[in-house]
């Protein structure tokens, strides 16, 4: 399971104001303390800063790779100048994923010969230009699409990762019926993975991360490759870590048995 750390998001006012005030000691610390939770990617979004989003990036990765030598990165934008200043940006050991690509024929053609010629990992979002899909198979659909396509353009499918969208089952209650019945559907197209912004199918609800938790033990179960989530949330990983228990993943439960060890499960 591939866990991509969503701390260093400027949707969020303590990283917006951090970034805008050039606080180093406040990026410097979501990287450490995403790494050493167990983040494989750290995520990175400077696209509501209200400066310039291609400065901003530049900073906040120059802080991290100027703590984490070896930083896997998961650029996320919008904006196909930002993640293109982003990979140049980039002078670390680790490895790269962009954040994100869909079935919009002008972001397929802004973005993807920027993984191609990166070699990234690539998140493409199950959804084009008619909006997004309301059913599994409306899902398969659109990622079959998106698949064939940039095959042919030449990219590595084993790095491309699918995101499903989970919206708020608040306001859309089958919606994460749905998610799950696509998430088979994806893999079953040769090499590609699955992917999802965790947080959001709890949005609008109480105790959001019981939902959450209990949300990312099944989506593991039907076939979750990956999530964009909060990597010190212990509910999170304790979901994790017993998931991957049960399923026969986490052999003679040795991370299971290491996370509480570490104080870790809740």
């Amino acid at each position: 399971m591939l866990i991509i750390g969503e701390r260093i998001n400027s949707t969020k006012e303590k990283v917006k104001a951090a970034i805008g005030a050039r606080d180093t000691a406040f990026i410097a610390n979501a990287a450490h303390s995403q790494t050493e939770a167990g983040a494989d990617y750290i995520d990175v979004n400077c696209a509501v800063t209200g400066g310039s989003e291609l400065q901003d990036m530049d900073w906040v990765l120059s802080v991290i790779q100027s703590e984490i030598k070896d930083a896997n990165i998961c650029i996320d934008s919008p904006s196909y100048l930002a993640i293109e200043a982003a990979l140049k940006a980039y002078h670390s050991k680790g490895s790269l994923m962009i954040n994100s690509i869909s079935g919009d024929e002008a972001r397929i053609k802004s973005i993807l010969p920027l993984a191609i010629k990166y070699d990234t990992k690539l998140i493409a979002l199950a959804m084009d230009d008619k909006g997004m899909p309301h059913t599994a198979g409306e899902r398969f659909e659109v990622a079959k699409n998106i698949y064939e396509r940039v095959k042919k353009e030449g990219f590595n499918v084993e790095n491309l990762y699918f995101d499903p969208l989970i919206r708020p089952i608040a306001t859309e209650p089958d919606q994460a019926v749905e998610f799950l019945k696509s998430l088979p559907l994806i893999k079953g197209l040769t090499g590609a993975k699955t992917v999802c912004g965790l947080s959001n199918v709890s949005f609008g609800l109480p105790n959001r991360r019981l939902v959450n938790a209990t949300f990312l033990t099944m989506a593991i179960q039907s076939g979750l490759d990956a999530a964009i989530l909060d990597p010190l949330d212990n509910h999170i990983i304790s979901s994790l870590r017993a998931s991957a228990a049960l399923l026969g993943t986490d052999e003679y439960c040795a991370g299971y048995i290491g996370a509480f060890r570490a104080g870790k499960l809740i």
